[in-house]
């Protein structure tokens, strides 16, 4: 693989952490800050276990497994949120 795609991961990931920093010093409801911190976390995630763990050139039959633990990451995301939002308008 080309260095550049490498390159460019890294800079999104560093994209995403600036967003992230930038985020809490907005005036923002504490919610909308929550959600938005966990939506790029699971985005960072998502773009570790593609290049850097190397899934995206994975056979096809090797990359079902990877969505079986995607598919749990999501779920554990959504529970996440449902339980922030729990909290928020208890």
């Amino acid at each position: 693989m080309r260095v550049w795609v490498y390159l460019s991961v890294f800079a999104a990931l560093v994209l995403m952490t600036v967003l992230e920093l930038v985020l809490f010093s907005l005036p923002l409801p504490r919610l909308i800050i929550d959600m938005s911190i966990v939506g790029l976390a699971g985005g960072k995630a998502i773009l570790i276990a593609l290049f850097f763990q190397h899934l995206a050139y994975e056979p096809r039959s090797l990359s079902a497994f990877a969505l079986l633990g995607l598919g749990s990451v999501v779920a554990f995301l959504f529970l996440s949120v449902y339980s922030i939002i729990g909290i928020v308008f208890r």
